[in-house]
């Protein structure tokens, strides 16, 4: 028995060779990329918390449950509601109607009450 690639000894060890020096390089960007993507994309949107959504993000990689969170708080406004948009204008009428009927029971409630008064007094 013979061993067929034994002429493709000396390119094997090269090749293992280059690849256990490339790979902690290209695993070390991954995790730098990785870390800093929350930081990123808050930056990017403006975020008024950006800096400690990048310290969350870089501290994930540690917890590996940080991480997940500050990536969903970079997409996060604060100062927005997390209701969608298209139920927001039908929430408003309802809510535009609800205010306009309560308006005019006030109304009719402040045009009772000096009647009241009178009759009672």
């Amino acid at each position: 028995m013979e061993f067929k690639l034994q002429a493709l000894g000396p390119f094997l060890h090269w090749l293992t060779l280059i690849i256990l020096c490339i790979m902690p390089v290209v695993l070390a960007y991954v995790i730098y990329r990785l870390g800093g993507l929350p930081g990123a994309i808050a930056r990017a949107r403006n975020h008024p918390q950006a800096d400690a959504v990048a310290v969350c993000g870089w501290m994930g990689l540690l917890t590996l449950v940080l991480w997940p969170l500050a990536l969903i708080w970079a997409y996060l406004a604060p100062d927005k509601p997390l209701t969608g948009g298209g139920a927001k204008g039908a929430n408003d009428a309802a809510l535009i109607a609800q205010l306009q009927e309560a308006r005019r029971r006030l109304a009719a409630l402040e045009q009772r009450l000096p009647q009241q008064q009178q009759a009672g007094g």
